[in-house]
């Protein structure tokens, strides 16, 4: 997964790239991979805001920003990818590719439930090895303990 900021710079780079294609007068075939980079890159926003929900607790408290700097970059993020798709929706629109549009549209929301299906399996697994493993080394510290002052104990008791 990419950063959210190398994300927004590639989604920005390709949006740039449809933009001008559809001024030079280029078919949707010829801005495929334009097309392509941007939606990677809406992707790589949407798995970094799930894999944000999901994080374990122990790398949200020794994460580098604190929540409310991941929270707006996310929510800037979003807010940005949503408005170059509307306007990427609409050159498409204007351009005679609704057809194509919506095709790409419906194919999209199929592999991107699946996709985030898995993101979030994925993170949810993460997060309850790192918490189980967590409280599995408290647990264990504190038996460690037990036995320590136990053992103190029961030293200090036979003589």
């Amino acid at each position: 997964m990419i950063e959210i900021a190398t994300a927004m710079s590639l989604a920005t780079t390709a949006f740039r790239g449809v933009k001008k294609m559809v001024e030079a007068g280029k078919e949707a075939e010829d801005m495929y991979g334009y097309f392509m980079k941007f939606f990677e890159a809406t992707e790589s926003v949407s798995e970094a805001d799930v894999m944000n929900q999901n994080a374990p607790k122990m790398s949200k408290l020794f994460a580098g920003k604190s929540v409310e700097a991941q929270a707006l970059e996310i929510a800037m993020a979003r807010s940005r990818m949503e408005k170059m798709e509307k306007e990427l929706k609409d050159l498409m629109l204007w351009t005679g590719n609704d057809a194509l549009y919506f095709d790409m549209m419906r194919e999209r929301r199929n592999i991107r439930n699946a996709r985030l299906a898995a993101a979030r399996r994925k993170a949810q697994n993460k997060q309850l090895l790192i918490d189980g493993s967590m409280i599995i080394g408290v647990m264990l510290a504190a038996m460690f303990g037990m036995f320590i002052v136990v053992g103190a104990i029961g030293a200090g008791g036979g003589t």
